[in-house]
């Protein structure tokens, strides 16, 4: 599925180090759950986080940062 990244998530990204293969892999492999009465998930692995949504098209990464901030 094609994953797409906010001018947020990519600010973050940039301001924290953390690179496209690492959201994506946190995305396909890491542990993941959705917020209550949302429609917003989160994946963690390898200490980021990433924000996102889901529809039939893609995956829409809201922001990115450091696991436990």
């Amino acid at each position: 599925m094609k994953i797409v990244f906010s001018f947020h998530a990519v600010d973050k990204m940039d301001m924290y180090g953390i690179d496209r293969k690492e959201v994506e892999a946190a995305i396909a492999k890491g542990m993941k759950w959705k917020e209550e009465h949302s429609e917003k998930w989160h994946a963690q692995m390898a200490g980021i986080e990433a924000v996102f949504v889901c529809n039939e098209d893609a995956i829409f990464v809201i922001t990115v940062y450091p696991a436990g901030d």
